[in-house]
């Protein structure tokens, strides 16, 4: 018993003794990492999967103690020290440039910076909270990426086994290069240790906001690849600590993560592609709305920022953590893409294969600023006034110009589709040119006075043919029917837009070939889709092809009379690489290419409308139809918030999802109320059966004698709401009660929007809003 009872003694004496030895060690790196950060490494293994982060449980010889009090235990407080000096110490930064509002201040030995604002006194850091870093629980290897100024993904391009690897500048002991003070910031180069990676940056301070830029052309990267990096992505970043505080992402209409307290098992997090998938490689699948804004935000207490990417954007994915993710802190940055995963395929058909990275590096000016709100702007609208405000300044989008006061109401004609006969195609005719006139000359004696009118399914072969739109069908009126149409529609002050795919073809007309004109993958497929209804395959065109289609028929567009083109489903929605040798565009090439074509549209016919649209064709587009109105419904993101339509009320029109095709119908209408929209229908003259079965307009209930006293009830509610705002920006936004909306315009007019089925009473401010419906409270607090 003894000699046991020695035995277990001696086991224990070693492991308090490498224990001890563990923690001296620790804590020289710590100490030296405070001083030097640059040199500060971890104990854990830096091969870490982005895939399945892992955050560890803190070690007994590193419990964090609380806040010293008056009654608080030294060694806690020495403990607390010890943390804090993992992060930059404040008296070492100086003063690297200013404006009239901010004060930029550097860190020569890490490269972290502190802006001051001079407005509010407000100081942000480009790290974690100094007074709340020491209750951060996480260790390891993430412990060191929160404390990094930069962190990365790679791969070794020489092993073809090679998996994404994660990495952060402390973890990879790097150092500072080539510090330099600039005239307005500074500029550095992030010179990794281990991996061999050289990142330079420049960060500058501009009146109110903050700006950091990658110079991708000094990107050194020695015989491993980058894949995607991080650049201050702990910049602004907070605890919950109760205060009221979230973060706001451009999911859907825009959408709010609320400060909460740490989830330890939860790793949710918000990873979307700016302006979606690119087809030409590989992409999750998931259920979420695409991001069609390269901005997000975030408020803690009574402070908040915005960031807006100007640059580089359609190669960056948006990263948001909430606390308890990776880390205490709440989180939010730009994931800067360099290569993308796709699948190589070795067969012809395609599906056998592998997935590899792509080789060459995309090359990118990648810009992000941070605006720095002032406290009366320091919430989701004060972010949305920003970002407006940048559009104007920076973008070139002007008021809308609108005459009268009342709304438009926005009308989707369709002409004809085809169904599967006998023996051939059965043209079905949904609204001819001459029925086209009629319908509108009926709803316009009902008292819709002002419609804006898109006209689908025009083209030869109807609504399902791609390719070759003119001439207009002669079984609809033809050429001369359209141009008779317009010039009655012109005789009622009513723009007509003539819809247009020009991302597909299913005909072979326009001289399209798709072994020469179609998009094709990085692997060379030719990318293709299935018409669920024939089974056929068609091609997508690249985006070149399509430009040059698209001023090909300018001519044609102009002697119908149209005032512009409604682009579905592609221009200015959907942004892709394209591989084709004939016709190879990058990203950012076919986004150049899309802006190009938008703008040719506009200064040649006058208007263009876009169907989803994604925020770089702003410029160029008049009206964006089907705008979303909600968000994705990730367990972890809190409410939906009309973003987007607070951005661009005033600026131009918008319209959501037709209301006769709405799920919950009064809902719907209610929030195309709340977020300031212009009301949608889809029509044909024809009995809606007489559609049934057709490839392409396959909408349930279509026909105007079903729908027209609807649409004149709708289109009276919306006039009463929002026909004397049009041109007016959305100055507020806020829940006044459970389910109970209130959107404020310039000059004081409220819009109360109540969603419960009971009424909503305020009787101190005279408000009565029945049961799903709203109320209209005019400037000033009147009724």
């Amino acid at each position: 018993m003894k000699r046991k009872r020695y035995k277990l003694t001696l086991s224990a004496l070693l492991a308090t003794s490498l224990s001890l030895l563990l923690f001296v060690t620790q804590t020289a790196w710590t100490i030296n990492a405070a001083n030097t950060p640059v040199q500060a490494t971890s104990l854990d293994k830096p091969e870490l999967q982005s895939q399945a982060p892992a955050v560890q449980a803190p070690a007994a010889s590193a419990a964090v103690a609380p806040a010293p009090g008056p009654t608080a235990n030294p060694a806690g407080a020495v403990n607390a020290a010890r943390l804090k000096a993992e992060l930059p110490d404040g008296a070492v930064f100086k003063l690297a440039a200013q404006s009239d509002k901010l004060k930029l201040l550097v860190d020569s030995s890490s490269g972290h910076f502190q802006v001051e604002d001079k407005r509010t006194g407000d100081t942000w850091l480009s790290y974690p909270n100094p007074e709340q870093w020491p209750a951060e629980t996480i260790t390891g290897t993430w412990r060191n990426n929160l404390r990094s100024p930069v962190m990365l993904e790679y791969i070794d391009p020489a092993n073809f086994k090679s998996q994404p690897k994660l990495i952060s500048f402390i973890e990879d002991k790097g150092t500072i290069e080539g510090f330099q003070i600039t005239s307005s910031g500074f500029k550095v180069t992030f010179n990794f240790g281990g991996t061999k990676f050289k990142i330079p940056v420049e960060v500058n301070i501009k009146d109110d906001f903050v700006e950091t830029k990658i110079i991708d052309g000094g990107i050194e990267e020695g015989k491993l690849s980058l894949l995607n990096l991080k650049l201050y992505p702990m910049f602004g970043a907070e605890p919950s600590l109760g205060q009221d505080g979230y973060l706001m992402i451009p999911d859907g209409s825009g959408a709010l993560i609320r400060f909460k307290p740490n989830k330890i098992n939860d790793k949710s997090v918000y990873r979307e592609n700016v302006y979606g998938n690119d087809i030409s490689f590989y992409s999750e699948k998931t259920a979420r709305q695409s991001v069609r804004m390269p901005v997000f935000g975030m408020k803690s207490g009574g402070k908040a920022f915005l960031a807006v990417m100007t640059a580089g954007e359609e190669y960056s994915k948006l990263f948001a953590a909430p606390a308890g993710a990776f880390g205490q802190s709440n989180w939010t940055t730009s994931e800067w893409q360099y290569r993308i995963k796709f699948f190589q395929n070795t067969s012809k058909k395609g599906n056998a294969g592998f997935f590899t990275y792509s080789k060459e590096r995309f090359t990118s000016e990648r810009t992000m600023r941070y605006y720095l709100l002032e406290k009366d702007q320091s919430d989701y609208v004060g972010m949305a006034a920003k970002y407006r405000e940048y559009l104007i300044k920076e973008q070139g989008l002007q008021r809308l110009k609108i005459a009268g006061s009342n709304i438009p109401l926005f009308v989707d004609i369709v002409g004809a589709d085809v169904k599967k006969g006998f023996m051939w195609d059965e043209y079905l005719v949904g609204t001819s040119t001459s029925q086209a006139m009629e319908m509108v000359k009926r709803l316009y004696s009902l008292g819709i006075e002002n419609m804006a009118i898109q006209y689908l399914g025009w083209q030869t072969g109807g609504y399902s043919s791609m390719g070759g739109l003119f001439p207009v069908d002669k079984r609809l009126g033809g050429n001369e029917g359209m141009k008779q149409f317009i010039q009655f529609a012109h005789s009622l002050r009513m723009p007509v837009y003539l819809a247009a795919s020009y991302s597909y073809n299913n005909n072979g007309r326009d001289g399209f070939n798709p072994r020469y004109d179609g998009l094709r993958n990085l692997a060379g497929k030719l990318m293709e889709f299935e018409m669920f209804a024939t089974r056929q395959m068609i091609s997508l065109m690249s985006t070149k092809f399509a430009a040059r289609t698209v001023a090909k028929d300018q001519q044609q567009y102009r002697d119908v009379g149209a005032d512009g083109i409604y682009f579905e489903d592609g221009i200015g929605r959907h942004l892709n690489s394209d591989f084709n040798t004939e016709n190879a565009s990058s990203r950012t090439g076919s986004m150049q290419s899309q802006q190009d074509m938008l703008k040719l549209v506009k200064e040649s016919l006058g208007g263009t409308s876009v169907d989803k649209a994604n925020m770089y064709g702003l410029k160029n587009i008049s009206h964006i139809h089907q705008i979303s109105d909600d968000y994705s419904y990730d367990l972890f993101v809190d409410e939906s918030i009309p973003f987007m339509q607070i951005v661009l009320h005033g600026l131009l029109t918008y319209s959501p999802n037709w209301s006769n095709q709405r799920n919950q119908y009064k809902t719907e209408m209610l929030k195309g109320i709340e977020n300031g929209s212009s009301p949608a229908f889809i029509l044909t003259q024809a009995p809606s059966e007489d559609m049934i079965g057709s490839y392409s307009v396959w909408y349930y209930s279509m026909n105007v004698h079903d729908w027209e006293s609807t649409a004149v009830e709708e289109y009276q509610k919306y006039n009463k709401a929002l026909g004397d705002v049009q041109n007016k920006f959305i100055i507020g936004h806020r829940t006044i009660a459970p389910k109970v909306k209130e959107t404020t315009y310039e000059g004081g007019k409220k819009v109360i929007v109540n969603y419960n089925e009971t009424p909503y009473i305020d009787i101190e401010h005279k408000i009565n809003v029945p049961a799903l419906d709203f109320m209209v409270v005019q400037g000033g607090g009147g009724q």
